[in-house]
């Protein structure tokens, strides 16, 4: 299978011969013809300032197609080259028969186009020689008395021909493109015997004195924004001085669609008129437009004759705002890519509202100008249903709601993505919304490509990378990589392999660029411009990309460990993952820590499986055993233990698979899976006693013990906890001799063995607080009550109990918490206290239910529907 190739932006020039394949031609006229249109375009490329060595082509035997680099202006493409063709061709005609002589179709466009083995394709490319085979221009060609015809797009025309300051664009006639399954609009020219100018043409040159209405239509569906839309009303208000507002968001988020909505419905509010400029910060024409170019459009749009417009930027600017100075005038400006881009657009009149979009958050607007911020995010899934719904029509989506509600997924808020979509589903009335859908799944984001590069996803987002600097590209394409949904600063850090201070910066960069959410102390990327920067990248080697993933991995990992070390120091556990984790000083920071990364941290150890990096997959599951147990999140340890245990089985080290089979089995039997649990424990077991771990054998034995414990094989459970015991002991292990004493004590009580579970319960907590284990003292109380409880002192129970529960809440240990609230319902109820018993067991059948322990829930649930057939319970 071919190797996908990033797709790159390319002006695409398309020239065909009219009537090659003529009968009358021999195959001599047609290599004449040929040569002498091998001479003729690439010296019209050059002398339109393009080097023809820097551009790519390929034959079409009656024609050729040309690939521009797409950092070469365009406007000389359509200034330049046409006259340069007819030049050429008539100076080639001079000299050739009748029947050798060239008459050419040219048809240009730009888009993104992706490389292969065999040349180049896209859609773009498709589109661009659908309008040079389109009927209107063949006709055109034929009935004119010149020797070229020429089409652009409507995105060209607007973009390119539309700017230009050479070629008028009222010589322009728009024609229908009707080519196989292609349905457009082309704008069609005659170089050499242009059309007359129309002065219905779609450019605005108003004489002195014209009141300028330079905004483009409305967007013509329109959902939400309704907070965003009144934060814009209310910044306009009388008194207020020149009110500059700005609207930033990522590419495709809909900035333009929310300044044109207010700007349309607030029109009559300015009597003056309304400016309009693209100032093509982000787009694909290159260099975003000089004020100079703006401020003449403006100047020339309020009345100023072209030959009195000044000739620098400074007068033009000084000019503007003499002009609009007491007009009631609304200026919008689009795209803009710098403060000092819409600096000397700015006017000085407070009667003036200026709206500016962009992607960048334009900060010095704000600090020099008092400009206010309007952030604009992705719709909500309501919004994006009616979106969709207004677009496709409200019977489809209800006839067909769960497509309706994958297509929403799918462009997760994104209104260009959500509108591409939209246009698929109404170009094809018939189809089943359903099979839309499927294609996006298969697609990916290709699925939200198009010939047109502004109704492109990709196109719109390659337009903001192309804007960034290497090392903001390099920061951007490596957040994208890195595993989990956010990042946190410290993470990022080690995945950039910089400092603290350059990696806040570059972040910082990138959220005023709206490439980068950032909510407090995370950092997220948007699914689709994750997805778009992982299939686009643009770093040196894959090695990089592998360096700076295992950095963060590492990072991850050592920290992770670290975290355990603080919330149980005696636990089996690997070595550290790397020598410089996040400083974490206590438990507390510790807990909090794994919160907050819990699903990178999972994303990490998946990563570090599917590269091969299999010991550090292996001691993931090691490390994060304590914070899900005490988390109570045992599925995510079971999930992650057998993530753990192939990687383990990879290393061929026999010690760490031991480790990982004790620990999987040991979050199986907490979960009351004991048949999983022993399949585990058996080999773990053969390990340990192979290699003469006893140590290892101890804890295999302690496992045992808690699988037959939670199966209500007690006294099996016991034997085991016995033997264990004894291993431990004879390791000279206080710390887990204590654990041990633990479990002891609190199976001897199950089993009425009060005497001998009272002794071991007050050699635990002995020995748990000589090693100051506070979780381990916590649970010593807990049985310490449990068994004078079933002694019939209920009072001490009660105070154990409660002693235990605030040590455990403070611990944050649901699992053990749940099992003592079970434990207080019982006492609760044998000192008559029924209400007390029923809101103990509701928080424990609570906590149980959200652990996933449903075997406990269910015999919690029996005990409370008991107190309620008894009548017993107050109701709440």
């Amino acid at each position: 299978m071919a190797q996908t190739r990033p797709a790159v932006h390319r002006t695409i020039v398309v020239v065909d011969i009219e009537n090659f394949g003529d009968p009358r031609r021999t195959s001599r006229h047609q290599l004449a013809m040929r040569d002498g249109l091998y001479t003729v375009v690439p010296q019209a490329i050059e002398d339109s300032g393009v080097p023809w060595a820097d551009c790519d082509h390929e034959d079409r035997g009656d024609g050729m197609v040309v690939l521009v680099p797409g950092h070469l202006p365009k406007t000389f493409l359509v200034d330049v080259m046409p006259g340069a063709l007819v030049a050429g061709v008539l100076a080639y005609n001079r000299t050739h028969a009748a029947a050798e002589q060239l008459r050419l179709r040219l048809a240009l466009h730009a888009g993104e186009v992706t490389y292969d083995d065999h040349g180049v394709t896209g859609a773009a490319v498709t589109l661009t020689f659908r309008l040079v085979d389109a009927a209107p221009l063949r006709t055109a060609l034929a009935e004119s008395p010149g020797v070229l015809a020429m089409i652009t797009s409507g995105w060209f025309f607007e973009e390119v021909v539309r700017q230009s300051h050479h070629t008028d664009p009222a010589t322009f006639r728009p024609v229908p493109v009707e080519v196989k399954k292609t349905s457009t609009t082309g704008w069609l020219s005659l170089p050499d015997h242009p059309y007359p100018a129309e002065p219905t043409a779609p450019v605005d040159r108003p004489g002195a004195g014209r009141v300028p209405r330079q905004l483009p239509a409305p967007p013509r569906s329109f959902t939400g924004r309704t907070a965003e839309l009144a934060a814009l009303s209310r910044a306009v208000e009388p008194g207020r001085g020149l009110v500059l507002q700005t609207i930033s968001g990522a590419g495709g988020i809909g900035k333009t669609w929310l300044a044109l909505r207010w700007a349309h419905d607030n029109a009559d509010r300015f009597t003056d008129g309304q400016l309009f400029v693209d100032l093509r910060g982000f787009s694909p024409t290159g260099a975003p437009m000089s004020p100079s170019v703006a401020l003449r459009g403006f100047l020339q749009a309020l009345g100023i004759h072209p030959a009195e417009v000044p000739r620098h930027e400074h007068a033009q600017a000084g000019l503007f705002r003499s002009l609009v100075a007491g007009r009631r005038l609304l200026i919008v400006l689009d795209n803009a890519a710098t403060t000092e881009q819409v600096t000397p657009l700015l006017p000085g009149s407070a009667t003036c509202v200026v709206l500016v979009t962009s992607r960048s958050r334009l900060p010095g607007l704000a600090a020099a100008h008092g400009a206010r911020h309007v952030p604009l995010g992705v719709l909500d899934d309501d919004q994006a249903h009616t979106l969709l719904a207004a677009r496709v029509g409200t019977a489809r989506t209800a006839a067909e709601p769960a497509a309706a509600a994958d297509l929403v997924g799918f462009c997760q808020g994104f209104p260009l993505a959500l509108s591409i979509v939209a246009a698929r589903a109404e170009t094809c009335p018939e189809a089943a919304l359903a099979d839309l859908a499927t294609d996006l799944r298969e697609l990916g984001l290709e699925a939200l490509d198009s010939a047109d590069p502004a109704a492109s996803l990709p196109a719109v987002l390659s337009w903001s990378h192309r804007a960034l600097r290497p090392d903001q590209a390099t920061a951007f394409e490596l957040v994208a990589l890195a595993p989990g949904p956010d990042i946190g600063l410290s993470a990022a850090t080690a995945l950039l392999g910089s400092t603290p201070g350059r990696t806040r910066t570059l972040l910082r960069d990138l959220h005023e660029l709206s490439l980068l959410d950032h909510n407090g102390h995370r950092y997220q990327l948007h699914d689709l411009v994750r997805r778009y920067a992982t299939e686009h990248p643009d770093l040196g080697t894959v090695a990089g990309r592998n360096a700076a993933l295992r950095r963060v991995v590492d990072f991850y990992l050592g920290t992770t460990h670290a975290a355990d070390h603080l919330l149980d120091p005696h636990r089996e556990s690997p070595p550290a993952g790397c020598s410089a984790p996040l400083p974490l000083p206590d438990e507390e920071t510790a807990l909090a820590w794994l919160d907050s990364e819990h699903a990178c941290l999972l994303a990490a150890q998946r990563l570090a499986a599917d590269r091969g990096w299999h010991r550090q997959a292996a001691h993931f599951a090691l490390v994060l055993h304590t914070y899900h147990w005490r988390r109570g999140r045992l599925d995510d340890q079971v999930a992650v233990g057998r993530v753990g245990l192939e990687s383990a089985a990879r290393t061929g080290d026999p010690t760490a698979h031991a480790m990982a089979y004790r620990h999987l089995a040991e979050a199986c039997a907490l979960m009351g899976r004991r048949d999983e649990a022993v399949e585990h424990l058996r080999p773990a077991l053969r390990l340990a006693e192979r290699t003469g771990d006893r140590t290892g054998q101890a804890h295999t034995h302690r496992i045992l013990a808690w699988a037959d414990s939670e199966h209500g094989d007690v006294r099996t459970a016991l034997g085991h906890i016995t033997l264990a015991l004894r291993l431990f002991q004879e390791q000279g292990d206080e710390e887990w001799e204590a654990r041990a004493l633990n479990q002891t004590a609190w199976y001897s009580a199950l089993l009425g063995q009060h005497d001998q579970a009272q002794a071991h319960a007050d050699r635990a907590l002995l020995l748990h607080r000589c090693h100051r284990n506070t979780n381990g003292t916590a649970l010593a109380l807990a049985v310490q009550g449990y068994i004078a409880h079933r002694t019939g002192r209920h009072d001490h129970a009660l105070r154990h109990c409660r002693q235990s529960l605030a040590m455990l809440e403070a611990l944050r240990n649901t699992f053990f918490t749940a099992l003592v609230l079970e434990v207080l319902g019982h006492v609760e109820l044998a000192l008559g206290h029924t209400d007390g018993a029923a809101r103990y067991w509701r928080r424990s059948l609570r906590q149980y239910r959200e652990q996933n322990r449903m075997a406990k829930a269910r015999q919690v649930r029996a005990l409370l529907d008991t107190l309620g057939r008894a009548g017993a319970v107050t109701s709440r």
